[in-house]
């Protein structure tokens, strides 16, 4: 049987990644790995995750769409792990080395966070034997009832699974029934009214209407006590299971079928707690070794490419592109410019990482110079292209009849752009630029590029202590200094003329190759903008060269493993479940960056001083935007906030006007009249509570269970919680009809619709609907 064990150098791997997450502060158990072929891992992935669950045809379903997602779409699951101690995690066969690292890396902040946080605390520690343990017990049943009865009553339960009370395990309720005795041994109580020494006061002291009101009130609490439950229950499955004319066989399927609910729902309640992705725009030149090409065409073509990370080469091996995302662009005094995602991070000159939207003007970043990442092979010019009378003399064997004019078009002897050609090319661009041939340019190997500078730059004035460079346009002007500092040569940029301060460094950069290097720089613009951004995700160091910038990549891809100087924000990150389901579109709000942004937010405020009366009671707005105490608290609060909050915890506490207005928050709704949906509010009140909204119960419906014996015929009555959401009248009847296969008698919802109180009642044949205002 073919082992499923991690190999032993992916164990080695694992020993070495634990040890440095220990470092970080990270608490987890023991993590046990398996690493499954793509069929199995979907299979397990159907299961929920779990090896062994009972048979259910809904599994199989889940399986073929994840199987034709991974044909058709090219879906990949990396990892799964399991909430138990000791945690199993899956890993897939066949990705790289790197990746499975990564990975493993990733799986130590999952297991942190199960055993850390609190919504976690009361889960089964031990849910894998008991999910094979809950798979026996139903496979028995079958054996002994039938596959169709068990599978149909099993389909009857999971679609009223999450009627639960999915605080339960960490509140006190009270409870729904009280114990009392059928027939009491007491008379019951009579109104007398109050006490009298005299008879002739009795009516001045208990006038009628006061003995009636006290009638009517022993009254109420006579039908209190006779309410069955005594009061509102929300775990509308256990009240079934503890009332419902139920078999043994019918209860053991529900018990079931409600553990698991309850083991799953904290997943779901800590989800936001995740993390975003940083991108650069698609306009992006890095160098790689397939030339300093278009981040775009690295990411569409999927390129696995040599990148630069400002010291040595790295391997691309991710690639991601959002569509309409928020960015900030920013200029240098050196003339560089970088456009990303506003969360993307680029490093500044002393060493930390920083977001682009948490740049100011002034500050210094680090420019990284001499990479000496070139082309392998020479670059193709696929049109004709207009060449100097120069390459007469250096092409005359292979084209003898050349014209003499100096600039007509003429079409090039060979495809391939050699140094002639390159040399060509330079002279050319000193006054007609071609934007294919600098293209080609920038695709070429180090002897064609110093060919084209040589050229390009011979006619330029300077002296021994100062070079100027005219250019005729900014791309020109912006493709030379990109090229000058791969080869380890800053030349700083004004509009379209470039300086270079050490004129004799230009000589030694064409015949030596430079060591790495890297330049101070300062921020002298900001602006702000909208586009399609692209993201790769590279070894080792998880960072790369573009731009002239040295950047951050995917913060999904930032691991433990290979980040010593990982921030508080980036540990927590890894802790949550489904870590990587970040993608975004536009007008829809990713819930992943929101609460990796709001991390970030109550790092850099603790870290700062940016809360505590002093501050709140602060109305100096530009004051605040400088406040820091300099306290440094950020990652013992971000640590906190793992181990105390749940989703809805965490926006209510953390949320701030602030942030909102930062974030650029809003809430929308649908216009009838126009078919569109539109900006409703971008208040805080209104954003904060839209969001609430959305996450608590999952924004589900809230169902409680009002009476098990309404009218005194044994009928279910429910109660909808109404919060301004009507309910879906397809769900809720079928909901409805469920309910009724498991009491067996009629089910009444009171609920609201269109702001008028309505009941909706199910006989286990027609549905009725009345007013009861």
């Amino acid at each position: 049987m073919k082992s499923t064990r991690l190999p032993a150098h992916l164990e080695q791997a694992r020993q070495e990644i634990e040890q440095i997450a220990r470092e970080y502060g990270l608490d987890f158990f023991p993590i046990i790995y398996e690493v499954l072929d793509y069929r199995t891992l979907y299979e397990v992935a159907a299961f929920g995750g779990f090896p062994t669950r009972y048979p259910h045809w809904r599994f199989g379903m889940e399986y073929d769409q994840l199987l034709k997602g991974h044909v058709w779409t090219g879906s990949t699951i990396y990892e799964m792990v399991i909430n138990n101690n000791p945690a199993y995690a899956y890993l897939l066969e066949g990705n790289e080395d790197v990746t499975q690292k990564m990975v493993m890396a990733h799986v130590t902040g999952h297991v942190d966070f199960f055993k850390n946080n609190m919504w976690f605390a009361h889960t089964n520690r031990k849910m894998l034997d008991t999910m094979a343990n809950h798979a026996a017990r139903i496979q028995r049943i079958i054996d002994r009832i039938g596959y169709d009865q068990v599978e149909d009553f099993i389909d009857t339960c999971l679609s009223l699974e999450n009627l639960i009370d999915y605080h339960a395990p960490y509140i006190r309720r009270p409870e729904a029934v009280t114990p009392r005795p059928i027939v009491s041994d007491e008379e019951p109580p009579v109104v007398e009214g109050l006490p009298v020494e005299r008879e002739y006061m009795r009516d001045y002291i208990n006038p009628p209407e006061f003995l009636e009101a006290q009638r009517r009130k022993l009254e109420e609490e006579r039908a209190r006590q006779r309410r069955f439950p005594e009061n509102p229950q929300r775990d509308v499955l256990l009240f079934l299971m503890n009332f419902a004319p139920l078999e043994n066989w019918q209860h053991t399927v529900l018990e079931i079928i409600r553990d698991e609910a309850y083991y799953f729902a904290p997943q779901g309640m800590t989800k936001i707690l995740n993390e975003g992705w940083a991108c650069l725009h698609g306009d992006s030149l890095i160098p790689t070794d397939r030339g300093i090409i278009p981040l775009r065409e690295l990411v569409s073509r999927r390129y696995r490419s040599q990148v630069s990370d400002g010291e040595r080469q790295q391997t691309v091996y991710d690639w991601n592109c959002f569509t309409a995302y928020p960015t900030v662009t920013i200029h240098t005094r050196a003339g560089f410019t970088l456009t990303g995602s506003f969360n993307h991070r680029v490093m500044l000159a002393s060493g930390e990482w920083r977001r682009l939207d948490a740049l100011r003007v002034g500050d210094q970043v680090r420019i990284a110079g001499g990479t000496e990442l070139w082309a392998t092979q020479p670059a193709r010019l696929r049109r004709r292209i207009p060449l100097p009378q120069v390459l007469a003399t250096v092409s005359a064997t292979t084209s003898p009849s050349l014209p003499s004019r100096r600039h007509r078009y003429h079409s090039a002897p060979t495809e391939v752009v050699d140094e002639a050609m390159a040399t060509a090319i330079g002279q050319r661009c000193v006054t007609h630029p071609d934007h294919r041939a600098l293209d080609a340019i920038r695709r070429s190997p180090r002897p064609q590029v110093v060919a084209f500078l040589r050229a390009f730059i011979a006619g330029a004035v300077g002296t021994s202590q100062e070079l100027t460079i005219p250019c005729v346009s900014i791309e020109l002007a912006q493709t030379v200094q990109l090229l000058l500092a791969n080869l380890g040569v800053l030349a700083r940029r004004i509009e379209t003329t470039l300086q270079i301060d050490d004129p004799t460094a230009l000589e030694r950069a064409y015949t030596t190759p430079s060591p790495p290097v890297t330049w101070t720089d300062e921020i002298v613009a900001i602006e702000r903008g909208r586009a399609d951004v692209y993201d790769i995700s590279v070894t080792e160091t998880h960072r790369y060269a573009a731009q002239g910038f040295i950047n951050h990549n995917s913060y999904w891809h930032s691991t433990i493993m290979t980040q010593r100087v990982a921030s508080a924000a980036e540990i927590i990150s890894f802790a949550d479940l489904h870590s990587g389901v970040v993608a975004t579109s536009g007008g829809r709000l990713n819930p992943y960056k929101l609460g990796l942004e709001l991390l970030r937010d109550i790092e850099d405020r603790w870290n700062k001083g940016k809360f505590g009366k002093e501050y709140e009671e602060c109305d100096d707005i530009a004051l605040k935007r400088s406040w820091d105490k300099q306290l440094g608290l950020g990652r013992q609060k971000i640590f906190e906030v793992r181990r105390l909050y749940n989703d809805v915890t965490f926006i209510d506490e953390f949320l701030t006007p602030e942030f909102v207005m930062e974030q650029k928050l809003f809430t929308f709704r649908y216009n009838r009249d126009t078919d569109l949906y539109e900006i409703a509010s971008r208040e805080f009140k209104e954003v904060k509570e839209k969001l609430l909204f959305r996450l608590t119960n999952f924004g589900q419906p809230v169902i409680f269970v009002e009476d098990g014996n309404y009218g005194n015929r044994g009928e279910l009555y429910l109660r909808h919680r109404h919060e301004g959401v009507d309910l879906k009248m397809d769900y809720a009847r079928e909901t409805m009809r469920n309910l009724y296969k498991i009491w067996t008698r009629p089910v009444h919802l009171e609920t609201v619709i269109e702001e008028k109180r309505r009941l909706l009642s199910f006989d286990g044949r027609d549905f009725s609907e009345r007013r009861i205002d």
